[in-house]
């Protein structure tokens, strides 16, 4: 699916295979078998020997994170593909749904082609923040190469790392998020009121983002939201499929602001401000929607 989805960004984006210097991929789950090299995997079916490759691993937040990497990879003329996969195949979602509760992990994968001018949006601001002290929480074993991964060993390591929150913990990600979020419309120059539209990371309740636009005066979309619950999980793929969203309802117009927000669970944050410079056109081709 990154393939396909990343071979109609660069066609939306109207540049040959020429012009792409890097391909950046992330996901969520499983990308393959331990020791493949899927960024080059992706590369080769989206450009072939064009350019050069790499993975960023850092689970839901790596979407917009390889957006910054891409970008500032580049130089002249030369773009970046960023692709990343929700990829949970490892399990059937919807009877982990049915037994456990909660909103069904998805299988989506998004390609976004970073450049230096064309598109329909351009980025004002950028920042990120992290909480790496809870990194080891989610260490479930001694061993440094793991040969495989399984919904029970994903569990067991959510699991602990859920079981050492504490409400302190949860301040200090909320911390967190505000710290990213006001770097980057520092950044932008901007303040939170110039905001139109705000895309958090998904989740079931919608918080801690709910109460995260409150404190700041952000703007909270319902729509969006019940969008994300009805859709399911989408991880690394929350974003792009938000601004895809906003585009197909007809939001996103000259001059509008977008805020991004990812999370790496609760060891990181990266947040982009976003400028529409026109209103995007939409199409469907399948299964794959397409915004340029």
């Amino acid at each position: 699916m990154a393939i396909e989805v990343g071979r109609a960004a660069l066609v939306a984006a109207e540049a040959g295979a020429e012009r792409v210097q890097w391909v950046v991929h992330a996901g969520v789950g499983p990308q393959g078998s331990q020791g493949w090299p899927v960024h080059h995997h992706i590369q080769n079916g989206i450009v072939g020997r064009h350019g050069n490759a790499l993975e960023v691993k850092q689970n839901c937040a790596g979407g917009l994170t390889s957006w910054l990497v891409g970008s500032r990879l580049i130089d002249g003329d030369g773009v970046s593909i960023c692709t990343g996969a929700d990829n949970w195949s490892w399990a059937d979602r919807l009877n982990v749904v049915r037994a456990s509760g909660g909103e069904p992990f998805s299988d989506a994968a998004y390609a976004v082609t970073v450049g230096p001018g064309g598109g329909f949006a351009k980025v004002l601001g950028a920042a990120s923040a992290s909480d790496p002290g809870q990194a080891d929480d989610w260490r479930i074993g001694e061993a440094f190469w793991e040969t495989t991964t399984t919904a029970a060993t994903f569990g067991r390591a959510y699991g602990s790392a859920t079981e050492a929150r504490s409400e302190e913990s949860d301040r200090e990600s909320f911390r967190m998020f505000v710290a990213a979020v006001r770097g980057a419309l520092v950044e932008a120059r901007l303040s939170p009121r110039y905001v139109t539209h705000f895309v958090p990371q998904a989740s079931d309740n919608g918080q801690p983002f709910r109460l995260l636009a409150k404190a700041l005066e952000l703007p909270w979309h319902d729509g969006l939201h019940e969008h994300n619950v009805d859709h399911g999980y989408f991880g690394v793929s929350t974003h792009v499929d938000g601004l895809v969203y906003l585009a197909e309802s007809g939001c996103l117009k000259k001059d509008s602001i977008v805020l991004l927000l990812a999370a790496e669970y609760q060891l990181s944050a990266t947040a982009i401000v976003m400028r529409v410079a026109r209103s995007p056109r939409v199409s469907v081709a399948g299964m794959v929607r397409v915004i340029s």
